[in-house]
């Protein structure tokens, strides 16, 4: 099994990359700008250096792009269409399928159920949203408790299994820099932490 390295700044990390991936909106700008702020107070990581460059990267292709071609890409991206297809399904039931991915995300639903995270009615359990949410608590509870193997067991089984596919995917289908820095700098996270 492969190890997920935790260090303190981790949950703020996935946080920050679960909001880059929702629909945009007037305000995204300034709660990514909060988001990079508050890791940068924490007790940086050497390690964790280039992956603060990169969330600084993701804010500035952000604060670039129009909020109109960034909602228009982001349909385009996420949604399904009449074939059930999409260019880049957030929901790891559609994606993985598409992508022919052994991956069931049933277990991962039964986890969000009895886990403390927020979720929207009105959206999909298996969001790759409610995944890093979902992960971030992981971290947090295995900063307080070092023991258990909890993490590596979600981070292997659930998270490597498809979310490196979606990040690869992304990169290759979207038109905006925006969704290009944020799949770059997410799968660098999370693969680099696993070395």
């Amino acid at each position: 099994m492969q190890l997920f390295n935790v260090y303190p700044l981790t949950p703020l990390f996935l946080r920050f990359y679960a909001r880059c991936l929702i629909f945009p909106y007037e305000e995204m700008g300034y709660e990514l700008q909060h988001l990079f702020r508050e890791i940068e107070r924490g007790e940086i990581n050497a390690d964790e250096y280039p992956y603060l460059e990169q969330v600084l990267n993701v804010i500035n292709h952000y604060q670039g792009e129009d909020l109109k071609e960034l909602r228009d890409n982001y349909v385009t991206l996420f949604s399904q269409w009449e074939n059930g297809q999409s260019p880049c399904s957030p929901l790891a039931g559609y994606f993985t399928q598409s992508f022919g991915i052994d991956y069931d995300p049933e277990t991962f639903i039964d986890l969000l159920i009895d886990s403390d995270i927020p979720t929207d009615p009105e959206d999909s359990m298996d969001s790759i949203v409610n995944y890093l949410e979902y992960f971030s608590i992981l971290c947090d509870n295995q900063i307080e408790n070092p023991a258990e193997d909890i993490l590596t067991d979600f981070y292997n089984k659930h998270i490597l299994v498809w979310i490196p596919h979606f990040c690869d995917r992304l990169l290759r289908a979207s038109n905006v820099s925006f969704f290009k820095e944020v799949a770059i700098g997410l799968n660098e996270f999370l693969l680099q932490k696993g070395e």
